[in-house]
């Protein structure tokens, strides 16, 4: 019985001790658990903290911009031979076109100086560039804007909803962004100002084609009509124009929203009627002067390109390319109908004498 009962002790103990080895075991395993889940838990809560920084830091920027551009009238330090002009600094930055407010000092507010929207500075952003209003607002060099302005409330019922203003960058392929948005009077209506900053880049917009003549007649120089249907002004800087053989950068300056452009080979002898700015290109053999003719009309192409600033890869925006099945005749510009491939003859309309700018 002594023997029987030493040995049932002995098995507890053994069973006794393998228990208490499991038990640290798991709770080593356990606490070993718990400092990798602290850990990680650490490392995302940093990486966590980095994003609500900038996520915070957006959030400001929206805000802040958005109460710049709607709080004041804006103002404008126009520059003279590239020297600010301070004796002519100015509230009524809105009579300027798209080219003097490339260069100039330029905050574009829109608001009244009485806690309004004015109609009036709000057409006028059509002349200002996303990247001069990124600029004025003192929005960060690297991030881009989209900007909209819709009627809420109306006693014209048939205009609620209508949109008054937007343009601006997608956001599509954006990381980070912000939306600030604000309810103002305007002229008797209520209207939302949604102002959205974020990192998705700009790429360039709807500069395009419209109307080009190949085969003038009696004198006057080939021509290639450009149109901005975009919102904002579009800088003209970077955009190029080729053909085979021939290479021109177009030239600083910029178009308006709405606004057409004529590149020409002979700006002196240009039918211009309705005097909206031209670009002379003869000195690179791209357009023809009238005496010299660079176009084939029985067989050609033009190339609308654009150039990311800090490289030299251009990209090709608009190609245009024409055989002799297009029959153009003398003295007819042909004229884009904005649908569908822009080689495609089914596009394009055939017009006598052309209507440049118009």
């Amino acid at each position: 019985m002594r023997r029987g009962g030493r040995a049932v002790a002995s098995a507890r103990k053994v069973r006794d001790e393998r228990g208490l080895t499991a038990v640290v075991e798991f709770l080593s395993a356990f606490v070993l658990f718990l400092v990798i889940v602290s850990a990680f838990l650490a490392l995302s809560q940093l990486k966590l903290g980095s994003n609500v920084a900038d996520t915070d830091r957006l959030d400001k920027m929206a805000i802040d911009s958005l109460e710049r551009l709607t709080d004041s009238k804006g103002h404008v330090v126009l520059r003279d031979a590239g020297i600010r002009d301070i004796g002519n600094s100015t509230d009524d930055w809105h009579f300027y076109n798209a080219s003097t407010l490339l260069t100039a000092d330029l905050l574009p507010a829109i608001g009244d100086g009485d806690g309004h929207l004015d109609l009036n500075r709000i057409t006028a952003l059509g002349n200002v560039t996303e990247d001069r209003l990124i600029h004025g607002l003192g929005i960060d060099e690297g991030l881009s804007i989209n900007l909209t302005i819709i009627i809420l409330q109306s006693s014209d019922e048939s205009s609620i909803g209508e949109i008054i203003f937007s343009d601006g960058s997608h956001r599509s392929g954006a990381t980070q962004g912000s939306t600030a948005s604000r309810v103002m009077h305007l002229d008797g209506d209520s209207v939302r100002v949604t102002l959205e900053v974020h990192n998705a880049g700009r790429e360039p917009s709807g500069l395009r084609i419209t109307e080009f003549m190949a085969d003038p007649l009696n004198g006057p120089p080939e021509w290639i009509e450009l149109e901005n249907p975009d919102g904002f002004a579009m800088n003209l800087s970077g955009w190029s124009m080729s053909r085979p053989g021939a290479f021109e950068l177009i030239q600083d300056g910029a178009v308006a929203a709405g606004g057409r452009v004529i590149c020409t080979g002979n700006s002196a002898t240009q039918y211009n009627p309705y005097n909206v700015p031209m670009i002379d290109l003869a000195s690179t053999g791209v357009l023809g002067t009238g005496t010299i003719d660079t176009l084939a009309a029985e067989g050609d192409s033009i190339t609308l390109g654009w150039t990311r600033p800090g490289t030299v890869l251009t990209y090709d925006v608009i190609v245009i390319s024409w055989d002799n099945t297009w029959n153009i005749q003398a003295n007819h510009s042909m004229t884009y109908n904005l649908g569908g491939s822009p080689s495609s003859l089914t596009n394009w309309t055939a017009v006598d004498g052309g209507t440049p700018g118009w």
